[in-house]
């Protein structure tokens, strides 16, 4: 929830062998693709040649690994080599936004943001929307000097403010 991340797809490049079968609204694929380019809503990265800037290539993944199978009473190993562009359609919201919300599970980022701090408020929105401990997942490690610096002076002063103006509006 601390991170967003908003890409958009640029483009869909095709494997230059590939042929296509076209059954009506459905094209299909005779090889797999061969990379999308996406463009990152905010990124340190830099401009990569022949490419507009924040615009980046994310090729398929290919992982190989080997299977038990049992075929005529025999247990046999075979291969299987397995293509996927790792990208995932996700809905994601800010600390922000997700104040009042109660959410059944929830995965959080609790990582420093490369363009943005966050202070004690945002984790504890963050942290208190889901359940419980039991619902909560961890997206990665992170430092636990996080939790450990003080709270921010400016939202302390706010606070107080607010505090002293309910005393002086209590009936």
């Amino acid at each position: 929830m601390v991170h967003m991340e908003v890409v958009d797809v640029v483009d869909i490049v095709l494997d230059p062998d590939n042929d296509t079968v076209n059954s009506g609204m459905v094209i299909e694929l005779l090889h797999p693709l061969a990379y999308i380019l996406v463009k990152l809503s905010r990124t340190r990265a830099g401009e990569l040649q022949g490419l507009e800037d924040s615009v980046i290539p994310v090729e398929p993944l290919v992982r190989t690994f080997k299977v038990d199978v049992e075929l005529n009473g025999k247990t046999q190993q075979r291969t299987v080599k397995r293509r996927q562009s790792p990208i995932t359609a996700a809905y994601a919201f800010t600390d922000y936004q997700a104040q009042g919300q109660m959410i059944p599970s929830v995965i959080v980022d609790v990582a420093i943001p490369p363009s943005t701090g966050h202070n004690f408020f945002n984790l504890y929105v963050t942290l208190s929307r889901s359940s419980g401990r039991t619902s909560i997942r961890l997206f990665r490690d992170f430092d636990n000097a996080i939790f450990m610096h003080g709270q921010d002076a400016e939202l302390l002063a706010k606070d107080d403010r607010l505090e002293r103006a309910a005393t002086q509006t209590r009936v």
